[in-house]
């Protein structure tokens, strides 16, 4: 077997946590505070109903999550989900805003606002959020200066919008490439910026597969912590067959991969299996020391 063992990169500070990069895999974990989830995991039965985003983002921690990443708009593209609709900035604010501060004081970890609008991230900073996690790769023009404004970490995640037509490794490291000097220009410090291939946005199924065999050459040439999001995605089920609600076992398999091809992050939405699986990865690839 070809081991990969990850270069140490920078310890980074996230909240009160600090992130030793290349020492082991850290687990974030997915709080969707909204009705429509790709995934069937979200967390809003009722508007102003928070308590079960509260009650799994504290089931998460005690199962092992590193982060807690609280989302209020669903990222499924409408092409292939024709229901999928865009999310207000009033609405997401008040679906994440609530949830993050009340978390605040209640978990001994820190959390991340999963949105593309600035706006959205601002008012998350300002409630308790620690870490801006982006997969619209600065979509928003005045994200770049909001996180170097808060002077916060940011996961810079990648997507092209209408797909890739050549090499999706070279599109994906040029444009990363592009969104870390837009935030290192804001002001930024370049410690402070994690990389996403964004596995699954706007790219096939083969596409996915080749970014996930690829995540050692982005952390390396790119110099920046990676977290990898493969948890329930379309690629598993177009390879496996299988429906959104049963792809554990897939995800389990992506996991493994990318902590042996060097990811830095995992992000789930089964912190309890998933811990078990990255500190096995972690062991083979690590070194276990009993």
């Amino acid at each position: 077997m070809s081991i990969l063992h990850p270069e140490p990169l920078p310890a980074l500070h996230i909240g009160k946590s600090l992130f030793s990069w290349g020492t082991r895999t850290y687990i974030m974990g997915v709080v969707n505070v909204t009705p429509d989830s790709f995934s069937g995991d979200g967390v809003l039965p009722d508007p102003g109903n928070i308590q079960d985003a509260i009650d799994q983002a504290l089931r998460m921690e005690d199962e092992g999550a590193d982060i807690i990443d609280v989302g209020g708009e669903s990222t499924r593209p409408p092409g292939v989900y024709p229901d999928a609709k865009p999310v207000t900035t009033v609405a997401e604010t008040a679906r994440v805003v609530p949830v993050i501060a009340e978390l605040k004081n209640r978990l001994s970890i820190p959390m991340s606002i999963d949105s593309r609008k600035a706006v959205v991230a601002a008012a998350a900073i300002e409630a308790g959020a620690s870490l801006v996690n982006d997969v619209s790769m600065l979509g928003d023009p005045a994200m770049a200066a909001t996180v170097a404004d808060y002077d916060v970490a940011v996961v810079v995640s990648h997507i092209r919008q209408g797909g890739h037509r050549g090499g999706v490794l070279v599109d994906v490291l040029g444009d990363l490439e592009l969104a870390i000097d837009t935030l290192c220009e804001s002001g930024l410090e370049r410690g402070k910026i994690l990389i996403d291939p964004g596995i699954g946005f706007a790219k096939t199924a083969q596409q996915s597969i080749e970014l996930l065999r690829s995540i050692g050459r982005l952390r390396s040439e790119l110099a920046s912590p990676v977290l990898v999001g493969t948890s329930r995605k379309s690629f598993i089920g177009a390879v496996t067959g299988e429906p959104v609600n049963n792809r554990k076992l897939g995800s389990a398999a992506t996991v493994a991969l990318a902590i042996q091809g060097g990811a830095d992050i995992v992000r789930v939405h089964d912190v309890k299996d998933m811990a078990s699986v990255t500190k096995m990865s972690d062991a083979i690839v690590r070194g276990w020391n009993g």
